[in-house]
């Protein structure tokens, strides 16, 4: 949901030269709402090692960096990023608020960019940090069940 919502906001913005100002912004916030609540009634899905997750693994690193502090270069690129993205996405949003084709791609095409970058770096700080603590090492932990007994343990697994 995290690299649909640009486009699909913009999207959404453009369609006010249809349905006007107040119905295209009901629009986005429809989307917005959709964004929002989708991954929430869809779960957890997918395995803990594909790149999404280690993703949000390391974006959420990166938001614990209060508690646990992470490299001080990691910290400040990753944060740069976000802030290109969040203009870019604002100049999205505004070249759809405006029906402007220029500010639509050039500020969507920024935030893609530093969107696609910062999962990259994300993906290396988990990695740099998941053996830095018990909570970050036991994220992709699969539990198995040591109850059962040698004989039902090997026809369960085997």
């Amino acid at each position: 949901m995290k690299i649909l919502a640009p486009g699909m906001l913009t999207g959404a913005l453009w369609t006010q030269a249809w349905l006007g100002v107040w119905g295209a912004l009901l629009l986005a916030f429809a989307v917005l709402a959709g964004v929002i609540a989708v991954p929430r009634l869809v779960g957890e899905t997918g395995k803990a090692s594909s790149w999404a997750k280690r993703v949000s693994f390391g974006e959420k690193i990166w938001l614990n960096r209060l508690f646990l502090p992470v490299p001080a270069t990691d910290s400040a690129r990753i944060t740069t990023l976000y802030l290109v993205f969040w203009m870019g996405g604002l100049i999205a949003l505004l070249g759809g608020f405006l029906s402007s084709p220029i500010l639509s791609l050039t500020g969507l095409a920024v935030a893609y960019a530093a969107q696609f970058v910062s999962f990259g770096k994300l993906i290396q700080l988990y990695q740099t940090m998941k053996d830095k603590t018990p909570l970050y090492r036991f994220w992709t932990a699969v539990p198995h069940n040591d109850n059962l007994s040698g004989k039902a343990a090997r026809s369960k697994h085997g």
